[in-house]
């Protein structure tokens, strides 16, 4: 492949939409062609990147950063009620509790494989 054929096929390699017959050549020639490389890395840097000139404004800057000091304020003045950690505690294990229960049940009701060899001999002797 040549430079003139690579660099127009540049932008569909970087999104992922040439098939693979393309691709395929395009990245070969992309690990010969040094110059081809360049231009990738610059047009990836351009598409994903944003322009320096797309900052946020300064009075922008302020109204989020007095938004995110509110939300901080608000929420260590929020008084913790007594029973929430114990609640949670609570749930949590009831959870944990109810998962194992369940897992004991599928492992050792009907249809299930035995639980090792020897108990398996055991249970049937020759």
């Amino acid at each position: 492949m040549t430079c003139e054929v690579v660099v127009p096929e540049l932008i569909g390699f970087h999104f992922g939409i040439l098939a693979a017959e393309p691709r395929g050549r395009v990245e070969a020639h992309l690990l010969d062609c040094g110059s081809c490389l360049r231009t990738f890395l610059a047009l990836k840097h351009d598409l994903e990147c944003p322009a320096d000139d797309v900052a946020p404004s300064a009075a922008a800057r302020d109204r989020l950063r007095r938004a995110v000091v509110h939300e901080l304020e608000a929420a260590r003045a929020r008084p913790r009620r007594r029973w929430e950690a114990p609640l949670a505690l609570a749930i949590g294990a009831t959870a944990a509790l109810v998962a194992v229960l369940v897992v004991q049940n599928i492992a050792t009701g009907p249809g299930a494989p035995p639980r090792t060899v020897a108990t398996s001999a055991s249970m049937h002797p020759k």
